[in-house]
């Protein structure tokens, strides 16, 4: 019997044990849910800082620079404008005195040059047929014929663009940028805005 109530004494102990083993385990997988939610918040708050800190930046740098942007477009804008004539009209005025230079240095050689861009005008003398020939083909590619029977009237088949603009108001159809006097105002159009 001592046996038996030995035996029985070490299953009970055995059994507590077990009993204080299963309930340490769910403490301790309690603690840990805690921590791994605490460490999930504690992501998410780093995360939602950082975005914060990455959008408050953003804003400062693009304010920072937009008046550095503002002028960059204020100069490419102007760069369209009166100094790209003075560009042009500089390098015609550098060409023409660099051609004087040349005439100065070489009496003869002025009528040498006639003589060799005389010599190429065979080559470019075609150019107002080919010219002629391929605006009369563009011209005619211009005539709007009706989409189906119905779509327009007889006072309509085989018009010009032109004659069909002019019908509708538009009084300068030869260039977009040139009014009625011949001007051109393609600098007034140099757009740069988003």
């Amino acid at each position: 019997m001592d046996h038996r109530k030995s035996v029985e004494s070490e299953l009970q102990t055995y059994q507590r044990r077990c009993v204080e083993a299963e309930e340490c385990a769910i403490e301790e997988s309690a603690k840990a849910s805690t921590l791994q939610r605490q460490l999930t918040e504690e992501k998410t708050g780093i995360t939602s800082r950082i975005k914060r800190a990455t959008k408050v930046a953003m804003r400062t740098f693009a304010t920072k620079f937009q008046g550095k942007i503002d002028r960059a477009k204020e100069k490419i804008k102007a760069l369209g404008g009166n100094p790209k004539k003075k560009l042009v009209q500089l390098t015609q005025v550098e060409a023409n005195i660099e051609f004087a230079r040349i005439l100065r240095e070489v009496p003869d050689s002025f009528d040498a040059e006639a003589a060799k861009v005389e010599a190429w005008l065979p080559n470019v003398a075609g150019g107002i047929v080919e010219f002629d020939s391929l605006f009369a083909g563009l011209d005619s590619d211009l005539i709007i014929s009706p989409i189906s029977s119905d779509s327009s009237g007889a006072a309509r088949d085989n018009v010009s663009l032109e004659t069909l603009a002019a019908d509708v108001g538009v009084r300068d159809f030869d260039g977009s940028m040139t009014d009625e006097l011949g001007v051109n105002h393609d600098d007034e159009y140099v757009n740069i805005d988003d």
